[in-house]
Protein backbone atom coordinates (compact mmCIF):
# COMPACT_ATOMS: atom_id res chain seq x y z
CA UNK A 1 0.00 0.00 0.00
CA UNK A 2 1.18 3.51 -0.81
CA UNK A 3 1.51 5.35 2.51
CA UNK A 4 1.00 8.64 0.64
CA UNK A 5 -2.69 7.85 1.00
CA UNK A 6 -2.30 8.91 4.64
CA UNK A 7 -2.37 12.47 3.33
CA UNK A 8 -6.11 11.91 2.90
CA UNK A 9 -6.53 11.92 6.70
CA UNK A 10 -4.59 15.15 7.13
CA UNK A 11 -0.95 14.10 7.38
CA UNK A 12 1.57 16.28 5.56
CA UNK A 13 4.10 14.95 3.07
CA UNK A 14 6.88 15.24 5.67
CA UNK A 15 4.82 13.45 8.32
CA UNK A 16 4.14 10.56 5.94
CA UNK A 17 7.84 10.27 5.06
CA UNK A 18 8.93 10.29 8.70
CA UNK A 19 6.25 7.79 9.75
CA UNK A 20 7.16 5.45 6.87
CA UNK A 21 10.87 5.70 7.82
CA UNK A 22 10.05 4.74 11.42
CA UNK A 23 8.02 1.75 10.26
CA UNK A 24 11.04 0.58 8.27
CA UNK A 25 13.73 1.40 10.84
CA UNK A 26 12.06 0.85 14.16
CA UNK A 27 13.44 3.01 16.98
CA UNK A 28 15.64 5.73 15.47
CA UNK A 29 17.43 8.99 16.21
CA UNK A 30 17.15 12.27 14.33
CA UNK A 31 20.25 11.64 12.23
CA UNK A 32 19.15 8.19 11.09
CA UNK A 33 15.64 9.43 10.36
CA UNK A 34 16.94 12.32 8.29
CA UNK A 35 18.96 9.97 6.09
CA UNK A 36 16.10 7.51 5.65
CA UNK A 37 13.25 9.98 5.14
CA UNK A 38 15.05 12.64 3.15
CA UNK A 39 13.87 15.30 5.58
CA UNK A 40 16.39 17.94 6.62
CA UNK A 41 17.84 17.18 10.10
CA UNK A 42 16.84 20.69 11.20
CA UNK A 43 13.20 19.88 10.45
CA UNK A 44 13.02 16.38 11.93
CA UNK A 45 12.01 17.53 15.41
CA UNK A 46 9.31 19.85 14.04
CA UNK A 47 7.76 17.06 11.95
CA UNK A 48 8.15 14.52 14.74
CA UNK A 49 6.48 16.81 17.28
CA UNK A 50 3.41 17.05 15.07
CA UNK A 51 3.20 13.25 14.87
CA UNK A 52 3.73 13.02 18.63
CA UNK A 53 0.76 15.36 19.16
CA UNK A 54 -1.33 13.09 16.96
CA UNK A 55 -0.23 10.06 18.98
CA UNK A 56 1.04 8.29 15.86
CA UNK A 57 4.64 8.02 17.10
CA UNK A 58 6.31 7.99 20.53
CA UNK A 59 9.67 9.17 21.85
CA UNK A 60 12.10 8.34 24.64
CA UNK A 61 15.37 9.95 25.73
CA UNK A 62 18.38 7.63 26.13
CA UNK A 63 21.71 8.96 27.28
CA UNK A 64 20.55 12.47 26.45
CA UNK A 65 19.54 11.55 22.89
CA UNK A 66 15.90 11.43 21.77
CA UNK A 67 14.80 8.26 20.04
CA UNK A 68 11.55 7.99 18.07
CA UNK A 69 9.39 4.96 17.37
CA UNK A 70 6.20 4.39 15.39
CA UNK A 71 3.22 3.72 17.64
CA UNK A 72 0.84 0.82 17.07
CA UNK A 73 -0.83 1.63 13.70
CA UNK A 74 -4.21 1.30 15.42
CA UNK A 75 -3.36 4.65 17.04
CA UNK A 76 -4.14 6.22 13.65
CA UNK A 77 -7.77 5.21 14.13
CA UNK A 78 -7.71 6.72 17.62
CA UNK A 79 -6.35 9.93 16.08
CA UNK A 80 -9.21 10.01 13.56
CA UNK A 81 -11.80 9.41 16.26
CA UNK A 82 -10.34 12.25 18.33
CA UNK A 83 -10.34 14.43 15.23
CA UNK A 84 -13.99 13.58 14.54
CA UNK A 85 -14.89 14.35 18.15
CA UNK A 86 -13.19 17.72 17.82
CA UNK A 87 -15.11 18.43 14.59
CA UNK A 88 -18.40 17.49 16.30
CA UNK A 89 -17.62 19.88 19.17
CA UNK A 90 -16.80 22.62 16.65
CA UNK A 91 -20.12 21.98 14.88
CA UNK A 92 -21.96 22.32 18.20
CA UNK A 93 -20.13 25.58 18.83
CA UNK A 94 -21.13 26.95 15.42
CA UNK A 95 -24.73 25.79 15.95
CA UNK A 96 -24.85 27.75 19.20
CA UNK A 97 -23.32 30.82 17.53
CA UNK A 98 -25.40 30.63 14.35
CA UNK A 99 -28.36 32.76 15.51
CA UNK A 100 -26.00 35.59 16.46
CA UNK A 101 -23.96 35.23 13.26
CA UNK A 102 -27.11 35.23 11.10
CA UNK A 103 -28.42 38.32 12.88
CA UNK A 104 -25.16 40.17 12.25
CA UNK A 105 -25.13 38.97 8.63
CA UNK A 106 -28.71 40.21 8.17
CA UNK A 107 -27.71 43.64 9.49
CA UNK A 108 -24.91 43.97 6.94
CA UNK A 109 -26.70 42.17 4.09
CA UNK A 110 -29.15 45.03 3.64
CA UNK A 111 -26.26 47.37 2.88
CA UNK A 112 -24.91 44.99 0.20
CA UNK A 113 -26.96 46.53 -2.58
CA UNK A 114 -25.53 44.53 -5.48
CA UNK A 115 -23.93 41.09 -5.68
CA UNK A 116 -22.88 39.16 -8.78
CA UNK A 117 -22.75 35.36 -9.12
CA UNK A 118 -21.13 33.44 -11.96
CA UNK A 119 -21.70 29.99 -13.46
CA UNK A 120 -24.05 27.23 -12.36
CA UNK A 121 -22.59 27.19 -8.85
CA UNK A 122 -23.29 30.91 -8.67
CA UNK A 123 -26.85 30.19 -9.83
CA UNK A 124 -27.19 27.63 -7.03
CA UNK A 125 -26.02 30.16 -4.43
CA UNK A 126 -28.44 32.79 -5.70
CA UNK A 127 -31.44 30.44 -5.87
CA UNK A 128 -30.63 28.91 -2.48
CA UNK A 129 -31.16 32.41 -1.10
CA UNK A 130 -34.74 32.28 -2.43
CA UNK A 131 -35.27 28.94 -0.68
CA UNK A 132 -33.78 30.22 2.59
CA UNK A 133 -35.64 33.54 2.50
CA UNK A 134 -39.24 32.63 1.63
CA UNK A 135 -41.75 30.83 3.83
CA UNK A 136 -44.95 28.97 2.82
CA UNK A 137 -46.81 32.26 3.32
CA UNK A 138 -44.64 34.11 0.77
CA UNK A 139 -44.63 34.32 -3.02
CA UNK A 140 -41.95 34.44 -5.67
CA UNK A 141 -42.53 36.35 -8.93
CA UNK A 142 -40.70 35.47 -12.14
CA UNK A 143 -40.77 37.19 -15.52
CA UNK A 144 -38.99 36.24 -18.74
CA UNK A 145 -38.24 32.61 -17.88
CA UNK A 146 -36.55 31.17 -20.99
CA UNK A 147 -35.08 27.93 -22.28
CA UNK A 148 -31.62 29.36 -21.73
CA UNK A 149 -28.56 29.15 -23.95
CA UNK A 150 -27.84 25.63 -22.66
CA UNK A 151 -31.35 24.22 -22.29
CA UNK A 152 -30.21 20.79 -21.06
CA UNK A 153 -28.13 22.25 -18.20
CA UNK A 154 -30.94 24.65 -17.36
CA UNK A 155 -33.43 21.75 -17.19
CA UNK A 156 -31.16 19.89 -14.78
CA UNK A 157 -30.66 22.97 -12.63
CA UNK A 158 -34.37 23.80 -12.39
CA UNK A 159 -35.23 20.15 -11.67
CA UNK A 160 -33.06 20.37 -8.56
CA UNK A 161 -34.36 23.81 -7.63
CA UNK A 162 -37.99 22.66 -7.96
CA UNK A 163 -37.40 19.83 -5.48
CA UNK A 164 -36.11 22.31 -2.91
CA UNK A 165 -38.91 24.76 -3.69
CA UNK A 166 -41.59 22.12 -3.17
CA UNK A 167 -40.29 21.40 0.34
CA UNK A 168 -40.58 25.07 1.32
CA UNK A 169 -44.05 25.27 -0.28
CA UNK A 170 -44.01 28.98 -1.13
CA UNK A 171 -46.07 30.07 -4.13
CA UNK A 172 -44.54 31.03 -7.48
CA UNK A 173 -46.17 33.15 -10.16
CA UNK A 174 -44.09 32.77 -13.30
CA UNK A 175 -44.29 34.22 -16.80
CA UNK A 176 -42.46 31.97 -19.26
CA UNK A 177 -41.35 32.97 -22.72
CA UNK A 178 -43.72 31.32 -25.21
CA UNK A 179 -40.86 29.10 -26.45
CA UNK A 180 -40.89 27.23 -23.13
CA UNK A 181 -44.55 26.15 -23.40
CA UNK A 182 -43.58 22.87 -25.09
CA UNK A 183 -40.95 22.09 -22.45
CA UNK A 184 -43.14 20.18 -20.00
CA UNK A 185 -40.11 19.25 -17.92
CA UNK A 186 -39.60 22.93 -17.12
CA UNK A 187 -43.24 24.00 -16.80
CA UNK A 188 -44.84 21.00 -15.04
CA UNK A 189 -43.64 21.93 -11.50
CA UNK A 190 -45.37 25.31 -11.83
CA UNK A 191 -48.76 23.84 -12.75
CA UNK A 192 -49.20 22.31 -9.32
CA UNK A 193 -50.23 23.51 -5.87
CA UNK A 194 -50.29 27.24 -5.20
CA UNK A 195 -48.20 28.01 -8.29
CA UNK A 196 -49.46 29.86 -11.34
CA UNK A 197 -47.89 30.26 -14.77
CA UNK A 198 -48.54 32.22 -17.92
CA UNK A 199 -46.74 32.82 -21.21
CA UNK A 200 -45.64 35.82 -23.29
CA UNK A 201 -44.16 36.06 -26.78
CA UNK A 202 -40.77 37.24 -25.55
CA UNK A 203 -37.37 36.33 -26.95
CA UNK A 204 -34.88 36.91 -24.15
CA UNK A 205 -32.41 34.95 -22.06
CA UNK A 206 -32.77 37.46 -19.21
CA UNK A 207 -35.05 36.44 -16.35
CA UNK A 208 -36.25 38.71 -13.54
CA UNK A 209 -36.93 37.04 -10.19
CA UNK A 210 -38.60 38.98 -7.35
CA UNK A 211 -38.77 37.87 -3.72
CA UNK A 212 -38.92 39.75 -0.43
CA UNK A 213 -36.90 42.96 -1.00
CA UNK A 214 -34.62 41.38 -3.60
CA UNK A 215 -34.39 41.28 -7.36
CA UNK A 216 -32.45 38.65 -9.31
CA UNK A 217 -31.48 39.54 -12.86
CA UNK A 218 -30.55 36.21 -14.44
CA UNK A 219 -28.74 35.83 -17.75
CA UNK A 220 -28.97 32.18 -18.84
CA UNK A 221 -25.98 32.22 -21.17
CA UNK A 222 -23.53 29.30 -21.39
CA UNK A 223 -21.90 30.48 -18.14
CA UNK A 224 -24.85 32.09 -16.33
CA UNK A 225 -24.56 35.46 -14.64
CA UNK A 226 -26.87 36.46 -11.79
CA UNK A 227 -27.07 39.99 -10.42
CA UNK A 228 -28.80 40.26 -7.03
CA UNK A 229 -30.08 43.68 -6.05
CA UNK A 230 -31.17 44.12 -2.44
CA UNK A 231 -33.49 47.11 -2.47
CA UNK A 232 -37.13 47.47 -1.46
CA UNK A 233 -37.58 50.30 -3.94
CA UNK A 234 -36.22 48.19 -6.81
CA UNK A 235 -38.31 45.18 -5.77
CA UNK A 236 -41.48 47.29 -5.57
CA UNK A 237 -40.80 48.85 -8.99
CA UNK A 238 -40.20 45.48 -10.66
CA UNK A 239 -43.32 44.08 -8.95
CA UNK A 240 -45.45 46.78 -10.60
CA UNK A 241 -43.88 45.87 -13.94
CA UNK A 242 -44.56 42.17 -13.29
CA UNK A 243 -48.21 42.88 -12.46
CA UNK A 244 -48.69 44.74 -15.74
CA UNK A 245 -47.10 41.88 -17.71
CA UNK A 246 -49.17 39.27 -15.83
CA UNK A 247 -52.37 40.94 -17.06
CA UNK A 248 -51.44 40.54 -20.71
CA UNK A 249 -49.73 37.14 -20.45
CA UNK A 250 -51.69 34.11 -21.65
CA UNK A 251 -52.46 30.86 -19.86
Amino acid sequence: MNLNELKEIGLTNGEVKLYEALLDLGESTRTTLAKKSGISPSKIYDVANRLLEKGIISSVKKNGIIHFRASDPRRIKDYLEAKQSEINNQKKLIDSMLPTLLAKYADTEESQDVEVFYGWEGMKTAFDDIINTLTPKDSNYVFGASQGFDSEMADIFFDQYSLKREKNQFATKIIFNEEVRKNKRRTAPFSQGKNEMRFLHNDTFTEINLYANKVLIIMLISKPIVIKVTSKEAADAFKKFFDSMWKIAKK
